[in-house]
């Protein structure tokens, strides 16, 4: 895929991979995310990590990857006249890596450290509370790095199968983002690919078959990590739509109202008005097969529970009266405005492309994106509210002294944090 960006004098380059967390076999736990590192460590002609970031850095260039529970994304961002070299070595990077025994010993190490630091950040800590309370012991509920016994525990014959198993060109998509020609941008391309034998052909598109193919189960309703301090931290959760769900515009719009931006309505009555959280924010959360509305901040711990009530309360009141078409036009705009920014991004134009193309069975533009938002009406807005209220409870993430956790799993029993329910009258 290429996207002409006008004027941009840099080019960027992104490899999406259908490799995910959730593609692994359990035996193979923490591989996806320890295979991103390794897989810089070391190519044909840089042999180790020093001398790859020298190859990199000698042409100009920056790049990285990330990894997530479908998809593993790598990119190379270049100065156009170095942009051919710049997308030969990162794609030497996904499709050849030498993944050597000694270097993963090296990187082993670095992963955990990794791990350990989200275990310390309080915010990480809830959301991760958070994916095991609405998916349970489900692929999707596990940690995309693994745990630290798991990733001790992989061997590397684990992680190169992985990587032979996954890391296929029918699983793989490249976009590329320039000031380019089309035969510029072809030859882009064919240096990206021209580690593959000659043999092999690239399908456009594809979706690697999870090793974890059963629908999402329901998760534990409330999962806590104790943490005693200032300040708690939460993530709630309502199970939502998957990622080609017609109605997933229109999640993202209410999702905008709830609690994106300054103007939302959770910023405004719990932060501005209330001040009960220091931060507060709501986004959805999409995968081929399952989905989520995310609302998570931070706050005293005495005042978490009055905010979850007032979390409630606000869904309630969503499901109850659609959005007035002031609220609407202010979230079409700040989703659009986001979209416009993007474009003006030569990688971030490039990894959209690229995991569209590989996630999605029809991929989306942005101009298509931007014109399903420009479709939805309030009517729709609370038709999606009233699905998402119909389906239980808010699932809960915690980081929070025990006393906070105990107060807010009493609300939750008592059906307090369920958008389908009135709250109780208090004396």
């Amino acid at each position: 895929m290429f996207i002409q960006t006008p004027s941009a004098r840099s080019v960027a380059i992104a490899i999406a991979v259908g490799a995910g967390s959730r593609h692994e076999h359990t035996s193979e736990r923490g591989a996806a995310h320890l295979l991103e590192h390794l897989c810089f460590r070391g190519i044909p002609g840089a042999e180790d990590s020093a001398a790859l970031a020298h190859a990199m850095e000698s042409l100009g260039a920056t790049s990285n990857a990330g990894t997530d529970r479908e998809s593993t994304i790598y990119w190379i961002h270049a100065p156009r006249a170095t942009a051919v070299d710049a997308a030969r070595l990162i794609g030497a990077v996904v499709l050849a890596p030498l993944l050597q025994a000694a270097h993963m010993r090296i990187e082993r190490q670095i992963v955990i450290e990794e791990i350990r630091s989200y275990d310390d950040d309080p915010s990480e800590q809830a959301g991760t509370a958070l994916d095991r309370a609405l998916f349970g012991g489900h692929a999707l509920g596990r940690e995309i790095a693994g745990r630290p016994a798991e990733v001790r525990a992989l061997r590397h014959e684990a992680v190169t199968r992985f990587h032979a198993r996954t890391y296929t060109p029918s699983a793989t998509t490249l976009a590329i983002a320039g000031d380019l020609t089309s035969s510029g941008a072809g030859e882009i391309a064919r240096a990206a690919f021209a580690t593959l034998p000659r043999r092999v052909g690239m399908r456009r598109r594809a979706v690697t078959k999870p090793a974890t193919t059963r629908v999402p189960a329901r998760g534990e309703g409330l999962v806590a990590k104790i943490r005693d301090g200032e300040q708690a931290q939460f993530a709630l959760g309502l199970p939502a739509l998957r990622r080609e769900d017609p109605d997933a515009p229109t999640l993202e719009l209410l999702a905008t109202i709830l609690g994106d931006g300054s103007a939302s309505r959770l910023f405004l009555d719990l932060r501005e008005d209330r001040g009960l959280v220091y931060d507060i924010s709501a986004s959805s959360i999409e995968y081929a097969d399952a989905g989520a509305l995310i609302v998570a901040g931070g706050a005293d711990p005495s005042k978490v529970l009055p905010a979850l009530l007032l979390v409630t309360e606000s869904l309630r009141r969503l499901a109850r009266e659609a959005p007035s078409e002031r609220e609407l036009e202010r979230a079409r705009a700040y989703l659009a405005g986001r979209l416009e920014r993007a474009a003006d991004d030569p990688r971030g134009l490039a990894e959209w492309h690229a995991s569209q193309r590989l996630l999605r069975r029809s991929p989306q533009e942005i101009s298509d994106l931007r014109a399903e938002l420009m479709r939805v009406r309030p009517a729709d807005l609370l038709r999606v509210a009233r699905r998402l209220a119909k389906v239980g409870g808010f699932r809960v993430g915690l980081s929070a002294p025990r006393a906070t956790i105990r107060a807010i799993r009493r609300a939750a029993a008592r059906g307090d944090l369920d958008p389908a329910r009135p709250l109780p009258r208090r004396r």
